[in-house]
């Protein structure tokens, strides 16, 4: 009896670390301060992010913020690169990911429509 008494606490102890979280397990979605190619993506992720706009994306299960700045972090790239088609397409694609979501019903168009208009005001390539 006693002996079962050990191995089983001894499971749950081993259980228990096994299922502890690390740094690693953190959602790939979480922004890392300081990992943008550019200042404009972050200015952009500070108003995405903002504790304003939380509810309109409640809805919408695929956190297009999150998408938004990898696109848009990507172009930043491409700026740098001098591929100046590539970073517009990439702009074009983050935008995108926001009329999905007025298509797929998760928000209005006029609830992003600010959003929209920060992104194309705030990104240093002119967008056709």
């Amino acid at each position: 009896m006693r002996i079962t008494a050990v191995l089983t606490a001894l499971s749950l102890l081993i259980g228990g670390v096994a299922l502890m979280p690390s740094s690693t397990d953190a959602a790939n979605w979480i922004s890392v301060t300081g990992s943008y190619t550019a200042s404009w993506v972050k200015d952009i992720e500070q108003v995405l992010l903002n504790k304003d706009y939380r509810d309109i994306f409640a809805n919408d299960p695929r956190t297009p913020q999150m998408t938004a700045l990898r696109l848009l972090n990507q172009a930043a790239t491409a700026q740098e690169a001098k591929e100046s088609v590539l970073a517009e397409q990439l702009i074009r694609d983050a935008l995108k990911v926001f009329e999905e979501g007025v298509r797929k019903h998760y928000y209005s168009s006029s609830e992003i429509e600010p959003i929209i208009t920060f992104i194309r005001q705030h990104v240093p390539i002119a967008i056709s």
